[in-house]
């Protein structure tokens, strides 16, 4: 299933980068080639991250999930296997287009409700007019390194939290070994992406993350690093959760804060 936006124009609350929008689009054609998207090696310990704080070790079944910025699809697809009720948000129509292709050829994705050309601002404002039922998680990964507003998405998807929700972000923290690793390495050495990807300045810690968070009226739950366990030749990525190494990529967890939206929990539970 894919849904498209009214307007091609972003509304003025709009988080997106219309660069940034215009360089993943180009990634669209490659976007599941192990060889050319790291994220596929990225996604397993990802998951198994997401499930380990979902508290459940085989079933998404029942849980409304928002993946934010979904790209090609990579994680709605892995959160739909495991029964999950999803929804993916992606302004880049070319890569909306590639995760719905892709979904299709699994009966257990092809429900996935894709939004191509959406943001998540629209889509929080159509869930509080039409009074829809909210999200039970919601996936932000490697993605506020590349939006223009970081206040405006999380302050949208704060709204589409349940009560007793869970909101996962993950990016890159904005250190030196990071733009060695991230920027000098994978871009302009072993061209594993292509130059211009990332933008160091962008990169934020997981205490720079922590203020924002709380200042949407969110509150961190729990925050890890991403490492690689050998040097990624050939394509190949092997990574594994680190809870005292954030250096470079980190992924975190986080819920409403102690009273928000308390007075909407009878009806979205």
């Amino acid at each position: 299933m894919l849904s498209s936006s009214a307007s091609s124009s972003s509304p003025p609350s709009s988080s997106i980068s219309d660069t940034e929008v215009a360089k993943f689009s180009e990634l669209s054609k490659t976007w599941w080639d192990p060889k050319e998207n790291p994220l596929i090696g990225m996604n397993s310990i990802r998951v198994g991250y997401i499930m380990d704080q979902m508290s459940t070790e085989r079933s998404l079944k029942g849980k409304r999930a928002l993946d934010v910025g979904c790209g090609g699809g990579l994680l709605s697809e892995s959160l739909a296997r495991l029964g999950a009720k999803v929804t993916g948000v992606e302004p880049s129509l070319a890569l909306a287009e590639q995760a719905r292709l892709h979904a299709e050829l699994d009966p257990r994705t092809r429900t996935i409700d894709y939004r191509g050309g959406w943001t998540v601002e629209q889509l929080a404002i159509e869930v509080e007019q039409s009074d829809a039922e909210k999200y039970d998680m919601i996936c932000c990964l490697e993605v506020i390194e590349h939006v223009a507003d970081v206040d405006s998405i999380l302050s949208s998807m704060q709204r589409l939290l349940k009560p007793n929700g869970k909101l996962f972000l993950s990016t890159i923290n904005r250190t030196t070994k990071s733009k060695a690793v991230a920027i000098v390495g994978a871009e302009y050495i072993m061209r594993y992406l292509p130059v211009g990807t990332h933008d160091w300045n962008q990169f934020k810690s997981p205490e720079e993350v922590r203020a924002l968070v709380e200042a949407s009226g969110l509150q961190e739950v729990d925050v890890q690093g991403m490492i690689l366990t050998s040097p990624p030749f050939q394509g190949r990525w092997d990574w594994a959760l680190s809870t005292d190494d954030t250096d470079i990529n980190w992924i975190g967890t986080y819920r409403l804060a102690s009273g928000e939206d308390d007075t909407t929990s009878s009806s979205n539970e």
